[in-house]
This record gives C-alpha cells, sequence and structure tokens, in this order.
C-alpha cells in the first residue's frame, strides 16, 4: 500500500504524545458516518490539566486535474458554509483505499474526467483542530467523460488557462473557500501550473 503521513489516530487508540504532554483520557463525544469528534484530557507541562477539542474526519485527497493547458474546476453550493464554492474535486478516500485510487475516483465521480496518471504533490493537516490530512496530487492527462454524483451533490464543471487558476479561484468576495488555494500553489510551485506546461 502507498505510504503517506497522517494525524495519529484517535479511533486506532493511538496516544503517542510528547512527555511533556501526556494524554490522561480520550473522550469520543460524538459520532457520525463521516467524523468523530472529542476531547483529550491532556497534562501540560505546568501540571495543569485541560481539554483539547478535536474533530476526526476521514482523510481527504484534492486532485489539480490538467486538462490540455487548463485546470479542471468545481463549483457547488455548500450549506453549512452558506456559500458557492470554486475549488478542486476533492473527497475522503475510503477504508481500505489508497490515495491515488481516492483521486482517481473523486475526479471521475465528481467532473466526469478519468487521468492518466496521477502524481502525489503533497500530504498536509489543514487545520490544528482537525486530525485528518489532504492528499494533493496532480492528474494529468485527463479525459472528459460522464459525472457519478453522489445524492445530494450538485457540482458544476469548468475549466480555466493553468496560469490563471490561483487568481480565478481567488478573486471571489469573501475569503477563498473549498481548499482548493494550498493544492494550487503547491502545484504551481511544481511547475504545473506555467503557460507552457
Amino acid at each position: 500500500m502507498d505510504e503517506y503521513p497522517r494525524v495519529p489516530s484517535v479511533a486506532d487508540g493511538d496516544r503517542e504524545a510528547d512527555a511533556d504532554w501526556p494524554v490522561l483520557d480520550i473522550e469520543t463525544v460524538w459520532e457520525t458516518p463521516y467524523f468523530r469528534a472529542g476531547y483529550d484530557l491532556v497534562e501540560r507541562p505546568d501540571g495543569e490539566r485541560a481539554e483539547y477539542y478535536w474533530v476526526e474526519p476521514d482523510d481527504a485527497v484534492v486532485v489539480v486535474a490538467l486538462a490540455g493547458d487548463e485546470v479542471v474546476l468545481v463549483e457547488q453550493y455548500r450549506p453549512r458554509t452558506r456559500a458557492r464554492t470554486l475549488g478542486l474535486p476533492a473527497g475522503a478516500v475510503d477504508s481500505g483505499e489508497r490515495p491515488a485510487a481516492a483521486a482517481r475516483r473523486e475526479l471521475r465521480e465528481e467532473t466526469g474526467y478519468r487521468a492518466e496518471t496521477v502524481t502525489h504533490l503533497e500530504t498536509y493537516a489543514p487545520s490544528g483542530w482537525l486530525r485528518y490530512v489532504r492528499h494533493v496530487f496532480v492528474a494529468e492527462s485527463v479525459r472528459p467523460g460522464e459525472q457519478a454524483l453522489d445524492d445530494g451533490e450538485f457540482i458544476d464543471v469548468s475549466t480555466v488557462p493553468a496560469d490563471e487558476a490561483i487568481e480565478t479561484v481567488s478573486d471571489r468576495p469573501g475569503p477563498t473557500r473549498g481548499g482548493a488555494l494550498t493544492p494550487l500553489l503547491l502545484a504551481r510551485d511544481a511547475g504545473y501550473l506555467r503557460p507552457d506546461g
């Protein structure tokens, strides 16, 4: 199986911690099909004890898909934030699924595009509250096809010139949403978003 970094899992009972910050107890307060939430009771270096809250969804993939000299974008309404987001194909890594396979699957389901190759760029933890990682992939030589959306998904697909992708997702009122900015910056720094490819 592909080896990618991951955040220690509360579900696995992983209590690894810095010796100066011992975890005394782990409490899962809420479980859904999509995530768990709870807190760790931690002893600080000064001897005080405190509860540190966390949310633990499944690990996720984000795909920078290159259709020739263009990047594939997805736009959808997000009820949780009450806003439309313009971003990249993304989604959870299913249990037992390799991140590269999840990247191919999410790209196909959300956009209809199929990738000839996927390349892992980076794995990062997006937040101190969230116990999961995002695996960033670049998909090249993608071919269009039919979407296979999950129930409740309403996704519009478009493409933009690769060298305009960062500006396109950033140039909207309010904060940039959808988790696209970090993957696009990683792709740019790796040389994928240049006009000449």
